[in-house]
């Protein structure tokens, strides 16, 4: 779809994240047992962009900046241990934004963000790399839908190959209107395990209402499924692995369904790939290295092999 040496542009907020597992969600005025914390990063894109590094794909994330405080320090130590490119810069006299994400053993996830001037900030920034990008990553959540219909017009204009990523979202009027004639647009979003049974629906609503050649819709467990105009709905079953934590498991799947998609590989191959990314993200620990496109691979070809049984 374009030539190999042109970078991924990935487009969304940075902020640090803090991961607690807890074994319930307490009611009003009640507490609960903190049973483990970690450290990794928000929101999808910064993830996106490190899973493609990963990969030796050359990679932009275009993002807002970040303070010098301990959250930024950690947001730094991440990027270089990742090797994520970046246009996000520490700026002294920014706070670092935080987001807290709760998962309990119901399966349930709860977050908090702190986001101090990221809508803004993202709504002003730079946009030039994605005239020379191969493809582009956009997060477009409500919280900064205003930044992402940038983004959408910028790629429009420039006739560059789109992921949107909804991640749950619903899908605005605002965005319909941005969407309806876009060219080489793919739209990925997730519904929880408990509502797999709506994610066909939901992905020609998705084609219903934009010019998406694909929605490609996520279900944790339950595996993915990508809808078009012109086929019949595909259906990627998950790798059963055991599952450590799912955060930003939709956003190691993005990852290696751009790399697939980058490469000239079908869609359903891509979504083999970007399923066993969102495996190995699910069932290591947040400091391990994130995986190798001969790791990919290998879990690629066992669901080919399941799919065949």
């Amino acid at each position: 779809m374009a030539a190999p040496e042109r970078p991924i542009v990935c487009v969304s907020y940075l902020a640090s994240a803090e991961l607690w597992h807890v074994p319930h969600f307490p009611e009003a005025n009640h507490g609960a047992e903190i049973r483990f914390a970690e450290h990794s990063i928000a929101a999808d894109g910064p993830m996106t962009a490190a899973v493609l590094a990963a990969l030796d794909v050359p990679t932009m994330l275009i993002a807002n900046d970040f303070g010098c405080d301990a959250d930024g320090r950690q947001v730094s130590e991440w990027l270089q241990r990742h090797g994520v490119q970046t246009t996000a810069a520490v700026n002294a006299g920014t706070v670092t934004p935080r987001v807290v994400v709760v998962a309990a053993d119901d399966d349930t996830r709860t977050w908090f963000a702190h986001l101090p001037g990221v809508a803004g900030s993202l709504e002003r920034v730079d946009l030039s790399t994605i005239a020379c990008a191969s493809f582009v990553y956009l997060d477009a959540y409500q919280l900064i839908e205003n930044a992402a219909l940038r983004v959408i017009r910028a790629t429009r204009a420039g006739g560059t190959p789109l992921l949107l990523n909804l991640g749950g979202s619903p899908l605005s009027d605002a965005l319909q209107l941005e969407l309806r004639n876009h060219e080489n647009l793919l739209i990925q979003t997730n519904v929880d395990d408990a509502a797999r049974y709506d994610a066909s629906e939901l992905a020609r609503q998705l084609l219903a209402h934009t010019s998406a050649e694909w929605a490609v819709v996520t279900a944790g467990a339950a595996g993915s499924l990508a809808a078009s105009r012109k086929q019949s709905v595909l259906a990627v079953p998950a790798f059963p692995v055991q599952v450590h934590h799912t955060h930003c498991a939709g956003a190691a799947f993005s990852g290696g369904l751009l790399y697939g998609l980058r490469e000239g590989m079908s869609i359903d191959r891509s979504m083999r790939l970007g399923a066993a990314s969102g495996a190995l993200r699910c069932t290591r620990h947040h400091s391990a290295p994130l995986p190798t496109l001969f790791e990919l691979e290998s879990i690629a070809a066992c669901l080919d092999r399941l799919a065949a049984d």
